[in-house]
């Protein structure tokens, strides 16, 4: 059963514009440790890498939130990859005690399905949040 759906587009000049105004201040702000982390590590196109996540994170927030502010801070949603390139959602601080809460009051795990896209200058991301039986 699906229990959110999220989408956002982005342009990556509008982000381009507030990196170079506000440099790793804002980075730090939005940014997950691991996030910043492998973005200096090995990726030569950091605005897609960054824009992706930031779409990424919006998508995340519309679909488990549509009031906001309901205890979800970008920083603690962070967009990583497994081993074979695929994203995936990676909660933690309030964030993580937010959906804990949420599946708690389902009695049901919340499973998150992510899909990433690029044209330059575009970037979009799509979430579906549905309900996996709770352990």
């Amino acid at each position: 059963m699906i229990i959110g759906i999220g989408t956002d587009i982005l342009n990556l000049e509008r982000l381009n514009k507030i990196i170079n105004k506000y440099d790793q201040k804002f980075i730090d702000r939005i940014y997950g440790k691991n996030e910043i982390k492998i973005s200096k590590s090995k990726l030569k196109n950091t605005i897609n890498y960054f824009g992706k996540r930031f779409s990424a994170k919006e998508a995340t927030w519309k679909a488990l939130s549509p009031t906001r502010g309901e205890g979800l801070f970008f920083k603690e949603i962070e967009i990583l990859n497994d081993i074979n390139g695929r994203p995936y959602l990676f909660f933690s601080g309030k964030t993580k005690q937010f959906i804990e809460k949420k599946e708690k009051n389902l009695k049901a795990k919340l499973k998150f399905d992510i899909s990433l896209s690029d044209d330059p200058p575009f970037v979009i991301a799509f979430v579906v949040i549905s309900l996996a039986p709770y352990v």
